[in-house]
């Protein structure tokens, strides 16, 4: 851990010392530029007797002052690249510490049906998506969301390749979210995809050859003018017909200038983060498979973006009054733009929802890929073929802090249920989110919170915590029997590692106790293999007339007047209750 954060620490320091000198520079400009335009507004003025010299003065100090200008704009964009690493390291740091609440909850992507997203707390406050998600684009965070529901037990060794290879690129992870926080568009990637997908061309074929003609003819009138002068009424029919065959379609112009207004900066930042996957050599399968989606013929995709990106600008000069009266009077400029543009869409539209779709995999890899980074004490669990196993060493909850985080000993193998007994705060519940989210980063692909772990995959369904739906009349225990019902549903079909809590809540001793072992038979005869945490030590009688139901039991101690839990699994029935302890020491009875 120490060895992450010195490297957070590290790379904070040095960009903070490469942004001090970026603001001299920036400082150093800003006064060039000020002299520079006092020297393009004066000089011309003292040498104005002598028009030679007013020129070259204008044209000199006025390249001297664009020089400066570009200068300082990408001085300030590499200023707030290295302020975007500053920012990054320092809420990695943060992170470690366990104070990631600055970061998105994904809220949103919560689903309440899913077979597990609300159980083991996926999303919203101090979830685990807000935890490891590190996505900087909306689209991103799509991505991530859905690998985090995707519940696939498919090339989870492909996956453990990809993730240690993009976490040991650390400094290329930083590099691509640093850019990519460049981008600030509200249009969302899937509009423009589909602006770009169902466009519909407006401009001839002629367009191809016809603004050169004008341009050819306006040139030679031009030169033919500048000597003798004669032609001069007919550089302005030469214009008007330009702006009359541009005007013929200033409407289309028009639109189209706005969306390329609008969508121009996001290609440009997106052909960079492109250019970053496809320069940086990967390894692994999936990355590698990924990295060729951007490969196109004689070309690449990053290129490709770029040279759209271009284009889009050059459509944007239409909203200049001189670009629309000479441009498009003596080059037909719009159109010919538009014509490029279309011939663009023509060979590239189609690809571009899988280029931009490459993007948001990184994004979603690199936030799987940081947690890996940081948490070098985790371990890829040794995956197997055949029947579903889970062995587990040091098993822990993934997002306790390490020096709190009490660890077990796990194991269970198919067709097995294993009971969890224990009085109240003793830690059942977060015992079987342990187990619930191993085995859910276990299919990530992700190394897990335990020393050692051999697997053999399966999926995951859980039934712990029911939700009212008041606007569907449903109550608590109705909730809870619907829940229960995709459960035994899903078993039917395929292997299943289940995790119930308290199931039955919503109905009388006898009734939850009678109900609970029949579900758990009921999943039994199913193949089902799961962990159900429970009160009800009547439940555990199963094991005496079932082989493949065990019991298991966390602790509580009392000592003294006071109440300890050592949070360790035993075998067994729990014996110790603090019930009526708790309500004592609360004054309520």
């Amino acid at each position: 851990m120490q060895s992450v954060q010195n490297f957070y620490t590290k790379n904070i320091d040095e960009n903070e010392l490469i942004c001090q000198r970026l603001k001299q520079n920036l400082s150093v400009l800003s006064i060039a530029r000020l002299f520079t335009f006092i020297a393009l507004i004066s000089i011309p003025y003292l040498l104005r007797s002598n028009i030679i010299f007013v020129i070259a003065a204008i044209v000199v100090f006025g390249a001297v002052f664009l020089v400066l200008i570009k200068k300082y704009i990408k001085i300030k964009q590499r200023l707030k690249y290295h302020n975007n690493i500053v920012a990054i390291n320092a809420k990695e740091i943060r992170a470690l510490q366990y104070n990631f609440e600055e970061f998105p909850d994904g809220k949103e992507y919560l689903e309440l049906a899913h077979c597990y997203s609300q159980d083991l707390d996926l999303f919203g406050d101090t979830s685990f998506y807000q935890y490891i998600n590190r996505a900087t684009l909306k689209e991103g965070e799509d991505a991530f969301a859905a690998l985090l529901l995707s519940n696939t037990i498919a090339n989870i060794t492909s996956k453990q390749e990809a993730i240690k290879e993009i976490a040991d690129k650390a400094e290329w992870r930083q590099t691509f979210s640093a850019n990519a926080m460049f981008i600030e568009n509200e249009t969302r990637i899937s509009s423009i995809v589909h602006w770009l997908e169902s466009y519909t061309p407006f401009v001839p074929k002629i367009m191809r050859y016809l603004p050169f003609v004008i341009l050819s003819v306006f040139s030679v009138v031009a030169v033919l003018t500048f000597f003798f002068g004669w032609l001069f009424n007919v550089l302005f029919i030469i214009i008007g017909i330009g702006l009359t065959i541009s005007g013929f379609y200033f409407k289309h112009i028009q639109n189209l200038s706005a969306k390329a207004d609008k969508v121009k900066s996001v290609f440009k930042q997106y052909a960079t983060l492109l250019k970053l996957i496809e320069q940086e050599k990967f390894t692994s399968k999936l990355l590698k498979q990924q990295q060729q989606k951007l490969a196109i013929t004689n070309s690449k995709a990053s290129s490709a973006i770029a040279k759209f990106s271009k284009l889009l600008d050059v459509m944007d000069y239409n909203n200049n009054v001189f670009y629309i009266i000479f441009g498009n009077g003596c080059y037909l400029g719009a159109l010919k733009t538009a014509y490029e543009i279309e011939k663009w869409l023509v060979t590239n539209k189609n690809q571009v929802a899988d280029w931009f779709n490459v993007i948001s995999f990184f994004e979603g890899y690199n936030s799987l890929g940081n947690f890996a980074f940081n948490h070098p004490y985790f371990n890829y669990p040794s995956i197997k073929e055949g029947a579903f196993t889970f062995k587990a060493k040091e098993l822990g909850h993934p997002l306790i802090a390490q020096e709190k985080i009490v660890k077990n000993d796990f194991e269970i193998d198919a067709s097995s249920f294993h009971i969890i007994t224990g009085s109240n705060m003793a830690g059942k519940s977060t015992f079987l989110r342990s187990v619930g989210l191993g085995i859910f980063m276990a299919n990530l692909g992700l190394p897990i919170c335990a020393s050692s772990c051999v697997y053999a995959p399966i999926k995951l369904v859980t039934s712990m915590r029911s939700v009212d739906s008041l606007k569907k009349g449903d109550s608590y225990f109705f909730a809870e029997l619907k829940r229960l019902k995709m459960v035994v549903e899903l078993v039917k079909s395929e292997p299943y590692f289940v995790l119930l809590d308290e199931i039955l809540r919503g109905t009388n001793s006898y009734d939850k106790a009678t109900g609970s072992k029949q579900i758990v038979a009921r999943l039994l005869n199913e193949n089902a293999t799961g962990l159900i945490a429970t009160h009800d030590l009547s439940l555990c009688d199963m094991a005496n007339e079932n082989n493949s139901v065990k019991n298991y039991h966390l602790d509580a101690t009392i000592k003294n007047n006071t109440l300890s839990f050592d949070y360790r699994l035993k075998k067994g029935v729990s014996k110790t209750m603090n019930a009526s302890f708790m309500l004592k020491q609360m004054d309520l009875i």
